[in-house]
């Protein structure tokens, strides 16, 4: 789904289990957002091509509702909408190699209405329940998954 005139390599497209259906849909990633990430450094390149689509895929919970601000997209163009989250196999250090997940966190994704994932990061989990992002209950409006 090119905008703007962009081409149609504006975007890849990966698979990311579908809440309403159990099943599988698309979401996106620009490859303008995908360029601003790989000069960051290897560590958020290999976060970008291995964890962000392992956790779209197979997220331990999927939140609708983003309610605080630092979480909505201030760069993509549509409302911050689902955010995705999981302990995914690895985290990477900073010659690109794998190393186990971070103690004590979880990795999010953020899409907005427009399925276009904008934000992902590590954060720290929920002391009562290590796979979930601590304060989701107060920072999502409902959990789907």
């Amino acid at each position: 789904m090119a905008k703007n005139g962009e081409g149609r390599r504006a975007h890849i497209l990966l698979d990311a289990f579908d809440p309403g259906t159990n099943g599988v849909r698309k979401v996106q990633i620009s490859h303008r957002r995908m360029q601003a990430v790989a000069k960051r450094g290897i560590v958020q390149a290999s976060e970008c091509a291995f964890i962000v689509p392992a956790i779209l895929l197979h997220p331990e919970a999927v939140f609708e509702g983003i309610r605080w601000d630092e979480d909505e997209d201030k760069h993509e163009g549509g409302a911050g909408w689902q955010c995705y989250c999981g302990i995914p196999p690895n985290s990477y250090r900073t010659d690109g190699s794998a190393a186990p997940p971070y103690d004590d966190e979880v990795y999010l994704v953020f899409i907005n209405s427009e399925r276009i994932a904008y934000n992902w990061r590590w954060e720290k989990c929920d002391p009562d329940d290590p796979r979930l992002p601590k304060g989701h209950v107060e920072r999502f409006k409902r959990r789907i998954k």
